[in-house]
């Protein structure tokens, strides 16, 4: 169900949305508010198909989302909208919430209600046909057998768990005739089971209310349940969960993955007779938990594999092979947070790329930029990069991060004179397309910086920020064409020999004083970067 939170001067408080729902001062709103910026009857929120719509009723003082006046807004996830001094925050439950909310887990004083728990070695095995007088049971041990190995072999064909879970639930019903069906799984770094679906034949909105008794014996014997007629078993109390529901009979089972426990099926059935469930059906259903438990764990692989290729896709865009492989291996982290690292930043842009584009359609100026930053990360990955990111006509990349270099500064300085260099060739492919020469400016600093995985849990991107950063950015903008500036400590860590000249001390954007920096010609000599 989804919530409306309710932050005030007095903290937050939260209501749950049912049906439609006033707010205002008035003493009858079902959300009340004390602000006198709030009229009496200011606002509604209606509940619409899926959907709630908040409505404002006219008030003095408005309704306001992100500063905006709204007088209709359908609610995300995460709205907030503002009365006078009030913040109405929209929480929507995601489907774990909807789910959890549908269960209820009674933990009883007493563990008496597991009748048997089950080995599957000491289960009934089915009977030859020969040996089978009644042929009513024969059809009916045939029909679920049937069922049971259409379902197994379903199980496989679905790359999602959503619909493993979903499929099985549905056909477990169908199987053992029963009423009700739970599966839960552990989540990530939880160790509760959480719902992950739910199917019933009861047309009822009662919450499923599951014997934590059984659940815990699952769990900690990591064998199968079976409870045959709760309602004749002396030892159970009225207080029951399962009395209290007429469940008549139930099945549990674990979802075991080699030695790890993934989760539980649980069956339960009001209508099945006096025998319930049987062991029969308790063997076929532990038969078919371990098809689910490997449809489960092929799954999370996928899943798993499916997000490495995008971390590796990611990664190859922006670092250069040899750290990529490590990034993947584990050696190298990215994790999310920063660290203080002494890195060489160097910038490149493009000069006068505004006539550039101003001259040539929008498309070609798109394919010459990406013809151009193709050259350019090429060079950028020999000399051991990282790009950080692409702004506009600009490239910025970080030597030192994120593995420790002992020349990074030799590293960025050839890069940027290389890049330099290959302007010469690229200028005449440029004519084969007839567009005009490009030429680029390139200042490198180095310093202490922040660096790490910045962003939110939807998108990362592995940035530094800090003062050195800035320096370098103005060192570029300093730069004319065809240049590579870099500033006195970069001069100072370099190890291979360089043709540089002083430049005058000038002024820089946002940092006092003048700056002394260096025009760096020509790499004297051949080492390799």
């Amino acid at each position: 169900m989804s919530k409306i939170i309710v932050r005030d001067v007095t903290g937050e408080h939260s209501y749950s949305l049912q049906g439609n729902v006033t707010v205002g001062r008035h003493p009858n709103s079902v959300i009340c508010l004390h602000d006198p910026m709030v009229s009496k009857h200011h606002a509604c929120i209606k509940h619409i198909g899926e959907h709630y719509i908040y409505e404002d009723l006219g008030s003095s003082n408005g309704s306001f989302l992100n500063g905006i006046r709204v007088t209709r807004h359908p609610f995300s996830d995460g709205d907030v909208i503002t009365l006078g001094k009030v913040d109405l925050i929209f929480h929507a439950f995601s489907e774990d919430e909807k789910l959890a909310s549908m269960v209820d887990i009674s933990r009883l004083s007493q563990t008496s209600e597991v009748h048997d728990r089950i080995e599957v070695a000491g289960l009934e095995q089915f009977h030859a046909e020969s040996e089978v007088a009644d042929l009513s049971v024969l059809r009916e041990d045939y029909e679920k057998l049937r069922l049971g190995s259409e379902l197994m072999h379903t199980l496989g064909a679905h790359r999602e768990l959503s619909k493993v879970l979903e499929s099985t639930a549905d056909e477990l019903l169908r199987i053992f005739h029963a009423d009700r069906c739970m599966i839960m799984l552990y989540h990530k770094g939880n160790d509760e089971l959480v719902p992950k679906v739910v199917r019933t034949r009861l047309n009822s909105d009662d919450q499923l209310v599951v014997s934590g008794s059984i659940l815990a014996e699952v769990q900690q014997s990591k064998l199968a349940v079976l409870l045959s007629d709760a309602s004749q078993d002396a030892r159970f109390s009225q207080a029951s969960s399962l009395i209290m529901q007429g469940i008549k009979s139930v099945m549990c089972a674990p979802i075991i993955d080699g030695e790890e426990l993934l989760g539980v099926v649980h069956l339960d059935s009001q209508k099945h007779g006096l025998s319930g469930f049987t062991r029969k059906d308790l063997q076929l259903l532990t038969g078919i938990v371990q098809y689910v438990a490997m449809a489960i764990a092929n799954a999370h692989l996928l899943n798993k594999v499916e997000q490495e290729a995008r971390s590796k896709a990611q990664f190859e865009r922006l670092l250069s092979p040899s750290v990529v492989e490590q990034v993947m291996s584990g050696a190298v982290s990215l994790e999310k947070g920063g660290e203080l690292r002494d890195v060489t930043i160097l910038f490149a842009d493009i000069r006068d790329f505004t006539r550039l584009s101003h001259n040539s359609e929008a498309t070609r100026i798109v394919a010459m930029l990406n013809r151009y930053f193709e050259m350019v990360v090429d060079i950028v990955f020999k000399h051991g990069g990282t790009v950080d990111k692409f702004i506009g006509d600009e490239i910025m990349v970080l030597f030192g991060t994120p593995l420790a270099m002992e020349d990074a500064a030799d590293r960025a300085v050839a890069c940027g004179l290389e890049m330099q260099g290959s302007l010469k060739q690229f200028n005449i492919e440029q004519k084969k397309y007839e567009e005009d020469d490009i030429h680029i400016g390139v200042g490198v600093n180095s310093g202490e910086v922040v660096v790490g995985s910045i962003g939110s849990t939807r998108t990362m991107q592995y940035t530094c920020i800090g003062d050195a950063v800035n320096v370098a950015s103005r060192l570029t903008s300093h730069a004319k064409l065809g240049e590579v500036i870099i500033s006195n400590v970069t001069k100072k860590r370099l190890k291979r020999s360089f043709e540089y000249e002083a430049l005058p001390p000038f002024s820089m954007k946002g940092i006092d004083g003048t700056t002394g920096a260096w025009f760096v010609k020509d790499v004297l000599d051949d080492t390799n970067s």
